[in-house]
């Protein structure tokens, strides 16, 4: 396996899983928050789109109330009508001024008040006011005004220089026009109230003159899809604009509604948001592009983007500097265990290396107190006459392997290099319990309940050496667990089954299970490797034999007849009770059997 560095591998966990949750938080918050801002943007085009129609209706209503009531005025039907025509002398035309200015209001609702005879006589009140002659064939609007009779009709924008008393440019204009009737209910004549562009389209301009950036694009059209607003835009500009009014009547809705298209001119998406007026049958249209709508979640993204790389260089370094601090002791603690040998136990002292952290500070505690009581079991072992006491601490020499411990620690720098430190700060956890266990020279006594929990710190520490290719099961029967068997009776028989029974191509399987029957109660060990063979069998067999008849203990080494050990012990706790097998199983497997009779009555071992 190719080891790499864990300061570096920690920087690039860091990168891909900052990244993957910024990308994930990204999308997510991306989706939310454009489909918000829409929904806001088109709410407010909305709402603007209200407010045009109804102040410009507002203005149109004006003049078109000016064009009325010159038209129903008795006075003014005093003044026009002689028999049955209109009065258009020059000696009227004051009177006839004075006459439309008060009808106008001192708040001016029309700029220009024209009036026109069948004849071609005309009569004009405001910003010019004369009298003056006119063709009527000339006039496109007037027969269709006659038509009317008497109804309204709004003209279109036009420019013209006609009111300018300089004559040197021309002024935009929309006019009101409307049939005039005498007092008999004839036509006779008909009335033209004029206004500024700029004033019937005042509250549009003021919001993109007043809206510091980005103001939607607003557009007016007739009933007939004709541009009325921008008034002063060219024949090339118009019918560019003519595709807002197309995708507005493709809506569901005529009065009002919104829609998004692909913009082929701009080569942008945009969304729109459309109003019908019913007093003048103009249509509003507010546009906005799709990315000046989301420009505001763009800035934040980049910020967001901004104070993320910033945060991602505070967690490298300290990711480094969290590493060092995580990784030196467990080092230290390593080459420490590499240099250990049995004639060196207890010289190698780790009281004073201090570490940041309190499972790492508890493992060289432990490590500690296990080299130094394995030194002295050591000496005790070798002074001790007595079986059992000899027993009991060559089981936990046996324990003690070096080997065992350089092969954990291994793996939690493995586990550390990978930046999986939940799994490092539980693997140094079991370690450290397993060595007090080992190491607890107060009792030789225990449960089998606290046996088995020891076999699964120590599985769980061999599972993280093996991976996948290790499975083991346990099934302990409830009721036998709080039965007293000697220390450590089970784990050499677990470490034996592993030892043995991954000696072929893996993956490998152990099977540890625990029942009471109504004459005793078991643990069977089975592992999948392939058994003993006849010499090793013979050679367990000649072993015990020996250690038996012996008055004491054979001299072993670590490791060394780990069967022979949990025999000649469980012989001596259980005596005549004792059950005890080794062998293979009709599938060519090794197994181990542990277990107690039970007395007559069957509650209580022999």
């Amino acid at each position: 396996m190719k080891h790499i560095k864990f300061q570096r591998a920690l920087f690039f966990t860091y990168v891909l899983v900052s990244f993957l949750v910024l990308m994930i938080f990204a999308i997510f918050f991306y989706q939310y928050m454009s489909k918000l801002l829409i929904e806001r943007e088109l709410s407010s085009l909305s709402a603007l789109n209200a407010s045009f129609a109804s102040q410009t209706d507002a203005v149109i209503k004006d003049i078109d109330l000016t064009s009325a009531n010159i038209n129903y005025s008795s006075l003014m039907q005093s003044k026009l009508d002689e028999d049955h025509e209109p009065d258009l002398s020059y000696d009227n035309l004051s009177e006839l001024a004075d006459l439309f200015v008060t009808i106008n209001g001192s708040d001016i609702k029309a700029d220009q008040i024209n009036f026109y005879s069948l004849e071609g006589k005309m009569a004009r009140v405001g910003m010019i006011t004369s009298m003056t002659t006119v063709t009527i064939s000339e006039l496109p609007w007037f027969n269709d005004t006659l038509l009317l009779g008497g109804k309204k009709m709004i003209g279109r924008p036009y420019a013209t220089d006609t009111y300018s008393k300089s004559a040197k440019y021309s002024e935009w204009f929309i006019s009101l026009y409307r049939a005039y009737s005498n007092q008999y209910g004839q036509i006779v004549g008909a009335i033209e109230t004029v206004k500024r562009c700029k004033s019937v389209f005042k509250s549009i301009i003021s919001y993109q003159k007043g809206t510091k950036t980005d103001p939607a694009s607003v557009y007016v059209f007739d009933e007939e899809g004709v541009l009325l607003f921008p008034y002063d835009w060219d024949s090339e500009q118009k019918e560019a604009a003519h595709i807002y009014y197309t995708q507005a009547l493709q809506q569901n809705s005529f009065l009002s509604g919104s829609g998004s298209f692909h913009n082929h001119n701009t080569q942008t998406k945009e969304y729109f948001c459309f109003e019908h007026s019913a007093y003048t049958n103009w249509t509003y249209i507010s546009v906005q592009p799709k990315k000046v709508i989301l420009r505001p979640l763009h800035r934040l993204i980049y910020m967001t983007l901004l104070a993320f790389f910033i945060l991602l260089a505070a967690a490298v370094y300290l990711s480094y500097h969290f590493s060092g601090i995580l990784i030196r002791p467990i080092r230290h603690l390593k080459h420490i265990i590499q240099r250990i040998e049995l004639n060196t136990l207890g010289e190698e002292r780790t009281d004073n290396y201090n570490t940041t952290f309190i499972e790492l500070e508890e493992l060289y505690q432990a490590f500690q107190n296990m080299n130094d009581k394995l030194k002295i079991s050591m000496n005790d072992l070798l002074e001790s006459k007595q079986q059992e006491f000899r027993a009991v601490n060559l089981a936990l020499q046996s324990q003690a392997n070096p080997h065992f411990y350089y092969n954990t620690l291994s793996s939690i720098i493995v586990l550390s290099e990978n930046g999986q430190n939940e799994d490092v700060i539980r693997l140094c956890r079991n370690l450290t319990q397993i060595m007090r266990y080992i190491t607890d020279g107060q009792t030789t006594v225990t449960t089998l309940g606290e046996e088995i929990e020891h076999v699964k710190k120590y599985l769980y520490c061999i599972k993280i050496r093996y991976q996948s290719s290790l499975n083991y099961t346990l099934d302990i029967a409830p009721e036998i667990l709080e039965i007293p068997i000697p220390k450590l009776l089970i784990q050499p028989l677990v470490e034996n089954a592993i030892k043995y029974g991954t000696d072929c191509t893996p993956p490998w399987s152990l099977s540890i299970t625990g029942k009471k029957y109504h004459d005793k109660w078991q643990i069977d060990i089975t592992d999948s490797g392939n058994g003993f063979s006849e010499e090793a069998l013979l050679r367990v067999s000649r072993n015990i034999a020996a250690a038996s008849e012996n008055s004491g203990m054979p001299k072993l080494h670590i490791n060394g007849l780990g069967i022979v050990n949990v025999y000649l012990r469980w012989k001596f706790y259980a005596k005549e009770s004792m059950i005890f097998q080794y062998g293979n199983t009709p599938e060519g497997h090794g197994f181990y059997s542990v277990g107690q009779q039970f007395t007559a009555g069957g509650s209580d071992p022999v």
